[in-house]
């Protein structure tokens, strides 16, 4: 068992971690300001740290560098009280091996202990120098979903590795990018630079990822610098990137391997020197077997994946959400509202979603302009026909009429988030067999490794008795 330096300046969370650690067969030393923790640390035999980031004194997340250049071999856990990201990433950033929301559930704490104790040092204090960032977090929630989501985000600050952030629309995919950007090594100091690929039309990609020199097409009346140039040292984020033209995919797909491209009209070679974050609600790997994405681009930007979850996955956020983007709107319209009802929480709360978060917002704006009152109640939440949102169990029009390939694929999605991923019982929903349902999600990329299952014969009887192998069609 482990010496375990427990950092709160919570007396009540100080004696409920004592017992709980001593009685997992631990010695526990608390310190309650930074100066203290700091005496702490420098005796002897400290295998581990429980760390809270506010303190009467400072922040404790200012303690990660040092406990991690001065106990090395020991692993550092946060125990986070805000409902922001803030401290989870940069909780994360800085080299904790987790960070767990308050109040802590006791046997997750234990259980995350452990595992943090077993790993070799080299795992457990993965080094990350990067400066703070003091900017105000975009993100927020406390489901164990976003909580995931921060700490991947709070990983993958610390690099320049490309990353791909997916998720449906709406779910914040471009904050994540900043998030990335902001906390990332330039401190949010470098350009950040946005190409939004889906609202460019198809002859002025190019010209605006690229730039152009004077002359180099019909109304280039001026040299022009592109997106790729105004990046610089910073980050270049392509939004849908899926909607690149898959002539300009080739160039593009150049540039990222050999770091370096050409103006239209233009050929002088310039030097690409800043992180490509790209994002996409579209499935990348459909689009490569239809042939409109390629293959080879896509493994360049599929480097690192972060995924957001759609609101209707984290509805336990919905409340937080909503109360901030309230404050929000309220300013905007210029309307005075206190807050929401219950009533119009629930409403809220069981509602589909399918904008997500950006469709909530739209949502809580109509609702600020309807309310009469101090607070904005059921009835001032229009979910009506002209909302995306329906209560859970309701359809919604289809912005076009969906291919069969298009339907299918959903209907087979949908079956198995009922059974939960639950073969057997997808199977049973569906009506068709094991081997069909493998076959369907093979096809549309909804289970990776379904090919070797898919290949293993089937035996069928034969005539006199004995058994013939068969590959399932």
């Amino acid at each position: 068992m482990a010496s375990v330096l427990v950092v709160t300046s919570d007396l009540h969370a100080a004696g409920t971690l004592r017992k709980l650690l001593e009685k997992a067969g631990h010695h526990v030393v608390v310190s309650d300001t930074l100066v203290a923790a700091r005496r702490a640390a420098a005796g002897e035999g400290v295998g581990a740290i429980v760390l809270s980031p506010t303190l009467s004194d400072g922040s404790g997340l200012e303690l990660i560098p040092e406990l991690r250049r001065q106990l090395p071999r020991a692993p550092i856990l946060v125990i986070d009280d805000d409902d922001g990201m803030a401290a989870t990433l940069v909780a994360m950033r800085e080299g904790a091996f987790d960070c767990l929301p308050s109040p802590v559930d006791p046997r997750r704490l234990l259980h995350r202990l452990e595992d943090a104790l077993k790993l070799t040092p080299a795992q457990a204090i993965a080094v990350a120098e990067v400066p703070e960032d003091a900017r105000a977090p975009a993100l927020i929630g406390r489901s164990p979903a976003m909580r995931e989501v921060f700490k991947k985000l709070g990983l993958l600050a610390a690099s320049r590795a490309t990353v791909l952030l997916r998720g449906e629309s709406g779910t914040g995919k471009e904050l994540a990018a900043r998030v990335l950007h902001d906390y990332g090594l330039s401190g949010g100091q470098a350009p950040f630079v946005a190409v939004h690929c889906a609202a460019l039309p198809r002859p002025l990609v190019e010209a605006e990822i690229f730039g152009h020199r004077k002359g180099a097409f019909t109304g280039a009346d001026r040299d022009k610098p592109g997106k790729l140039e105004l990046a610089a040292e910073g980050t270049l984020f392509l939004d849908e990137v899926g909607e690149i033209p898959l002539e300009t995919q080739v160039k593009l797909l150049r540039v990222l391997q050999e770091r370096q491209f050409e103006r239209l009209g233009d050929n002088q070679q310039r030097p690409f020197n800043a992180r490509v974050l790209a994002a996409t609600h579209r499935d990348l790997e459909v689009l490569v077997r239809e042939g409109t994405f390629r293959e080879d681009l896509y493994y360049r930007l599929n480097v690192a994946t972060v995924t957001l979850p759609p609101l209707r996955e984290r509805r336990e956020d919905i409340p937080l959400i909503a109360s901030r983007l309230l404050s929000v709107v309220t300013r905007e319209v210029g309307r005075r509202v206190d807050g929401l009802s219950v009533n119009a929480l629930e409403k809220l709360c069981v509602a589909e979603w399918p904008g997500n978060v950006r469709e909530l917002r739209n949502v809580l704006t109509r609702a600020v302009v309807r309310c009469r009152g101090r607070l904005v109640d059921e009835d001032d939440i229009d979910l009506g026909a002209d909302s995306a949102a329906r209560e859970v169990g309701e359809t919604r029009p289809p912005d076009r009429f969906p291919t069969l390939d298009e339907a299918e694929r959903e209907h087979v999605k949908r079956a198995l988030e009922l059974a939960r991923g639950h073969r057997g019982r997808a199977c049973s929903l569906l009506g068709v067999s094991r081997p069909t349902l493998l076959r369907k999600m093979r096809k549309y990329g909804l289970l990776e490794g379904a090919d070797e299952e898919l290949e293993r014969p089937v035996t069928q009887p034969r005539s006199d008795g004995t058994r013939r192998a068969k590959r399932p069609t």
